[in-house]
C-alpha cells in the first residue's frame, strides 16, 4: 500500500490488484527474474526485436497472435483463348493468425469460463414431470454433441494422453460504411468462442469478440487494368464482381493456412489459466453476414434460382417456408458444392477466352445457382470432413429487423399515408 499511495497518482486500485493476482501470486512468478531490471532496457530490446523481425513476419518474440499486413493476389481472366490470366495484387490485408488467437485466449485468464465437455439441458416440468430439451448454447446442441463424439473416435496422437476437446469458432463479418457522407468503409472479420456462454460473449467489457483481419477493398487500379480488355464496356460489372469474390475467398485461404490445418487435424495442446492442458482442436460451427456475403461466401448466385445458402430448394417454392413439405425438402436437398461445374465454367473464361458473363458460362452455372469461384472452405477444409453450408446461420439483424420487417413496416407507413393523407393514421400508429 506504501508504493500504491506514493509515486504517480496515475495508479488504480483495479491495476494493483491486477499486478498482485495475475503477476506476484502467478506460480511461475520468480524475483530473481528481475534483477537489474530496466523498464528503458526492456522496450528497446522489445523495439529492436520487432523491427529485426518485422520485415519477415512482422512478429515480436513475446506474441504470437499479433497483427500482419500482407498483399493478396487474385487472377482476372483475360478474354483471349490461351492467354494467362493477369495477377493483380490487392495490398492492405491486416490479419492475425487464427490458431494465435487461440492459444493467446485459451491461456489467458478468460478461459476459466469455458465450456470444455458437451451436454443436453433438460427441464423437468415440476407438475408433469415431462422432459423438455432446452436449446440455449452452442455447446448444448446436438451439433457440439456429435462433433465432440467424433473427435473422441478419432486415435490418439502418438504418446499424448491428454484429453481431447473443441475449441468451438464462431464467425461475424460485414462490410460497414463509416460515415453517411463519403465512401470511407472498412470490412471487418471478427472471431468469437461458442465454448464462451451467449451471456458473457454478449457483455460488451467482456472481451470476447476477437477480431482476426481487416479486409481490403478492391482499389481503382482494377479499372485501369480491366480497361485494356477488349468489349470493356460490357464485362466491366461481370470482372468486378468476379475479382471481389475471388478477393475475399483468397483471403480465406491465406487464414486457413498450414498451421490451422495441422490444429485441425491433430489439435494443438494448450494450458489454460486453472493450469491443466488439454488437446485443443478447433471446429467452425457458425458464420454470420448478411445475404450478399453469405453468398460470396457460399460461392452462389444472390437471389438465383436456388437462392438458400444451406439447401437446393427453387425460388418459385419459398412460399411454402415453414410447411411440414418444406422442411422436408430443405433436409433432402442439402447444398454441396459442385465442383466439377464449377472448374468446367472457369476454364470456359480462363482458358477458352469466352467472357464471365457468356452464355455457356451462364448454362453451366445458373441451373445451380453457383459462382466462378472455388471455395476456400472446400479447398482447404473439406478434405478434413468440414462441411461448409451448414454453418451460415440467420443474421436477425441484417434478414430480419434491417431486411423483411424493415420492408414491411415501410410498407405499412406508405398504406397509412396514402389512406389518410392528413397522416392522422400515421400519428395513431405513433401515438399506439
Amino acid at each position: 500500500m506504501n508504493w500504491f499511495h506514493s509515486g504517480s497518482t496515475q495508479k488504480s486500485a483495479g491495476e494493483v490488484n491486477r499486478l498482485v493476482k495475475e503477476v506476484i501470486s502467478n506460480a511461475e512468478f520468480q524475483p530473481v527474474d528481475l534483477a537489474d531490471f530496466s523498464v528503458h532496457k526492456s522496450n528497446k530490446t522489445l523495439d529492436q526485436a520487432y523491427l529485426a523481425s518485422s520485415s519477415q513476419t512482422g512478429r515480436t518474440p513475446f506474441s504470437s497472435d499479433d497483427w500482419h499486413e500482407i498483399s493478396v493476389d487474385i487472377e482476372i481472366p483475360v478474354p483471349s483463348k490461351n492467354t494467362p490470366p493477369k495477377v493483380f495484387s490487392v495490398s492492405g490485408l491486416h490479419h492475425r493468425s487464427i490458431v494465435g488467437v487461440i492459444k493467446a485466449t485459451w491461456e489467458s485468464i478468460s478461459s476459466k469460463h469455458f465450456h470444455l465437455s458437451p451436454f443436453k439441458r433438460i427441464h423437468i416440468n415440476p407438475s408433469t414431470g415431462m422432459e423438455i430439451r432446452i436449446y440455449d448454447e452452442v455447446y448444448t446442441s446436438d451439433a457440439w454433441i456429435e462433433a465432440h463424439d467424433k473427435l473422441q473416435q478419432q486415435p490418439n496422437i502418438p504418446g499424448c494422453k491428454l484429453e481431447k476437446v473443441i475449441a468451438g469458432l464462431m464467425f461475424w463479418s460485414d462490410s460497414t460504411h463509416l460515415t453517411n457522407f463519403g465512401t470511407a468503409s472498412v470490412w471487418p472479420l471478427y472471431m468469437y468462442f461458442a465454448n464462451l456462454s451467449k451471456y458473457i460473449r454478449a457483455k460488451s467489457n467482456s472481451g470476447a469478440c476477437h477480431h482476426v483481419a481487416y479486409i481490403p477493398y478492391l482499389s481503382d487500379r482494377l479499372s485501369d487494368v480491366l480497361m485494356s480488355f477488349l468489349h470493356y464496356s460490357t464485362q466491366r460489372k461481370p470482372l468486378l464482381t468476379h475479382c471481389k469474390r475471388e478477393l475475399l475467398h483468397q483471403v480465406w485461404r491465406l487464414l486457413l493456412d498450414e498451421e490451422f490445418l495441422d490444429a485441425y487435424q491433430s489439435g494443438i495442446v494448450l494450458q489454460c489459466a486453472d493450469g491443466i492442458s488439454w488437446r485443443v482442436y478447433p471446429r467452425i460451427f457458425t458464420y454470420s453476414a448478411d445475404y450478399p456475403e453469405k453468398a460470396i461466401l457460399a460461392t452462389i448466385r444472390e437471389r438465383g434460382l436456388c437462392p438458400c445458402p444451406r439447401c437446393m430448394v427453387e425460388k418459385k417454392k419459398i412460399d411454402k417456408m415453414g410447411q411440414k413439405n418444406d422442411i422436408k425438402a430443405r433436409d433432402k436437398n442439402p447444398r454441396t458444392f459442385m465442383a466439377n461445374l464449377v472448374q468446367k465454367a472457369r476454364n470456359c473464361f480462363y482458358q477458352l477466352g469466352y467472357s464471365i458473363a457468356s452464355k455457356i458460362v451462364d448454362a453451366t452455372l445458373k441451373p445451380f445457382s453457383l459462382m466462378s469461384t472455388m471455395n476456400a472452405f472446400v479447398d482447404k477444409l473439406s478434405p478434413l470432413g468440414f462441411n461448409l453450408y451448414p454453418i451460415f446461420v440467420v443474421d436477425l439483424m441484417h434478414e430480419f429487423e434491417l431486411g423483411v420487417w424493415k420492408a414491411t413496416f415501410i410498407h405499412i407507413l406508405r398504406i397509412l399515408n396514402a389512406a389518410s393523407p392528413g397522416s392522422r393514421l400515421l400519428a395513431e400508429l405513433n401515438n399506439r
